[in-house]
């Protein structure tokens, strides 16, 4: 199957979905979608000229080589746990599951079959990313003491009224949201500790209210449907490394939007700020692939250095996609953002949700 075209069905047909068949089409791959929303169906099929489905069953019976699963969370186990004892091989949108049971039984289901279960955490794929976690491995930053990081948006509610702000089908809000990609770069960045302690509040003051300023997003602003998420969190955590950290994650803020991480180390330091805002929020859009490093060197007198590390950009999504497709051909469960790596961040996830309340 090295240089095959692949059959690759497509569970959720919305925008995530859409994201993914753009891909998948320019890779040269054939897709079959599925979406109980004849609407969803209907313009998928208009807009790719793609075969559709209405249930699950009827999808993963066809002669399927993957399946990349982008429904609302809530529905991540039934549709995953079907396609890995159908024998797909399975890409996930983030997170795992809706919550810790749910992501433990897909887990479970994906080392019974020994099928491909990876989980959508794209973040990890940016070559910036990468690259800082080199930094870190060949011990440059000596030990890791303690990470400052921030996943803030100035507004951005995903949908006001949709699933992503019921805790039925979500399962939370700003901290699984975008709360889980600042969780899984901070663990793979230090090899995956395990947090001991945690005090964390959760909030939410902005979108359930009123005279919320709402700006576009993935739907419509529907006030009269379920708000009851939080719209961001703040921790302090502690793991089992030693190390600590502060965690900001919000979908609205009164202050500027930030996506960044303060990397604290015995050697050297870093921050890397991978901020990109969206286009539908602010008025001039702000795209940043910055890594910076911190140390203090002696050599006839003590200084400092600071030093700035050019990286080039990359579309972390295809590398993403590839990175899935290319174990698929190759039968190999591939190491990065798989099944197990995303339970451990819904387990640190249910952990912190844990001490908030």
């Amino acid at each position: 199957m090295e240089n095959t075209n692949l059959t690759v069905g497509l569970v959720g047909l919305g925008t995530h979905g859409a994201n993914h068949v753009k891909i998948l089409e320019d890779l040269g791959h054939e897709v079959l979608g599925v979406d109980a929303d004849t609407a969803a169906r209907e313009a998928f099929q208009e807009q790719y000229d793609a075969t559709t489905f209405e249930s699950l069953e009827e999808l993963y019976e066809q002669d399927l080589d993957a399946v990349i699963i982008s429904t609302p969370n809530k529905f991540h186990e039934t549709a995953a746990i079907d396609a890995l004892q159908a024998d797909h091989d399975v890409l996930l949108e983030k997170p795992l599951a809706h919550n810790l049971e749910s992501a433990e039984n897909i887990a479970d289901v994906a080392n019974q079959t020994g099928n491909i279960c990876m989980v959508g955490y794209h973040h990890r794929y940016r070559n910036i990313c990468q690259v800082a976690k080199s930094y870190v491995e060949d011990g440059y930053l000596g030990e890791i003491t303690h990470i400052d990081a921030q996943f803030v948006r100035r507004r951005g509610v995903p949908g006001r009224g949709t699933w992503y702000t019921s805790q039925e089908i979500a399962g939370g809000g700003a901290l699984i949201d975008v709360g889980a990609h600042l969780l899984d770069l901070l663990l793979f960045w230090t090899d995956w500790p395990t947090i001991t302690d945690v005090m964390a509040t959760a909030r939410s003051d902005f979108g359930q209210h009123d005279d919320y300023s709402y700006l576009h997003m993935w739907g419509e602003d529907d006030r009269g449907k379920m708000y009851d998420v939080e719209d961001s969190v703040t921790a302090f955590c502690e793991f089992d490394s030693g190390m600590t950290a502060n965690i900001q994650v919000a979908w609205a803020a009164n202050m500027e939007s930030s996506h960044s991480y303060r990397i604290q180390g015995t050697e050297a330091g870093m921050t890397v700020d991978i901020t990109n805002t969206l286009q539908e929020v602010q008025p001039e859009v702000d795209q940043r692939n910055d890594l910076q490093l911190y140390e203090a060197r002696s050599g006839r007198r003590d200084h400092f250095v600071n030093s700035e590390v050019i990286v080039s950009s990359n579309d972390p999504y295809r590398d993403e996609l590839e990175t899935f497709l290319g174990g698929v051909r190759s039968s190999e469960r591939p190491d990065m953002t798989n099944v197990e790596q995303a339970l451990d961040v819904q387990r640190a996830i249910d952990r912190i949700y844990q001490a908030s309340r």
